[in-house]
């Protein structure tokens, strides 16, 4: 493998863990992105380049990760062996862009996410790996992204356990099936919302993270203030469990050094469930993936599909890790 050429395209902390698990079989690994955490982290491990040098650099291996551009035909028709994206939706029936949103306001009880192969027909190529999880009645569109970018870097993983094997399963997609979300579908549904303020699947469906508000306002010139819609939405219940303080205070401290936050705690007003995924501007979606896979590492435990609701905010997440008796 390390005599193979692969290629990320990309940004984010979930492009970041992807590179890291490459570099374990990659030695020849070039970047295309305008992330400067990942510029900076990998400077001297990797070579960054840009879409124009793909052609000359003839990888056998691409992956699009959380990127927001359309590659060229020609581009595409020069990875030797195999280019894939990973998609923050299941398809074929939420094929486009902010999947989580139409999923929450179609009142899907699942969402998933898949990696499939770059075809010149956007998000219709054949998917190698998927997976599904569910949909709390809780969930935002900011939280179902979070779980995705988590479960995402896992299938990312298995993918390149059988990619050393050779072992690569692909499924087709029934494209009669297909429904694909678009710039004219998404103006649609923040026109919706600016009218009905007081809609709750709205309101999930558009608390989305600063990445996909700041597409918004790139593309519409439109500003959605998240923190005024939040107040419209249920709070969330009080835990009255009582822990040890010490614990408490080193797993707030833990949080605050792998996000770099710098959240208080306050003994009387019992605050450990308002200290959430979204409550700080540092705490975004792709932040929390962060935590958790430090989380996975300093407990060693295993965070998927079937226990990552348990981590959104700190009152859960001490809960579960206290049930686990590994804090």
């Amino acid at each position: 493998m390390q005599k193979h050429k692969i290629i990320f395209i990309g940004k984010s902390f979930m492009l970041k863990r992807c590179i890291d698990i490459a570099l374990k079989d990659f030695k020849q690994i070039f970047v295309i992105t305008n992330d400067k955490d990942i510029k900076k982290k990998f400077r001297k491990r990797v070579h960054f380049t840009t879409v124009k040098k793909i052609e000359k650099i003839k990888p056998d291996y691409l992956f699009s990760v959380l990127n927001d551009k359309i590659l060229p035909k020609t581009s595409i028709n020069k990875i030797k062996k195999l280019a894939l994206n990973f998609h923050d939706g299941p398809l074929p029936k939420y094929a486009g862009m902010f999947s989580s949103s139409w999923s929450l306001l179609n009142n899907e009880k699942k969402h998933g996410v898949c990696w499939h192969k770059i075809e010149k027909k956007i998000d219709s190529g054949d998917i190698l790996e998927e997976k599904k999880f569910n949909i709390q009645n809780s969930d935002t569109a900011y939280n179902i992204d979070t779980k995705g970018v988590m479960i995402g870097i896992k299938l990312f993983k298995t993918i390149f356990q059988n990619l050393k094997k050779d072992n690569l399963h692909f499924k087709k997609q029934n494209l009669k099936k297909r429904s694909y979300y678009g710039k004219k579908q998404l103006f649609r549904l923040i026109k919706k919302l600016k009218n009905n303020q007081k809609n709750k699947i709205l309101i999930r469906s558009l608390i989305v993270s600063p990445q996909k508000l700041k597409t918004i306002q790139n593309l519409f010139k439109i500003s959605i203030d998240t923190d005024k819609l939040k107040k419209n939405l249920v709070s969330e219940k009080k835990f009255t469990n009582k822990f040890s303080k010490i614990d408490e205070k080193k797993l707030l401290q833990f949080v605050n050094i792998t996000i770099k936050t710098n959240f208080k705690y306050n003994e009387k007003k019992n605050n450990f469930s308002e200290i959430a995924l979204n409550s700080h501007s540092k705490w975004d979606s792709l932040a929390h993936a962060k935590l958790l896979s430090a989380i996975e590492k300093k407990f060693r435990i295993s965070i998927n599909e079937n226990n990552i609701d348990q981590f959104s905010n700190l009152r859960l997440i001490f809960n579960y890790l206290n049930k686990l008796k590994v804090i």
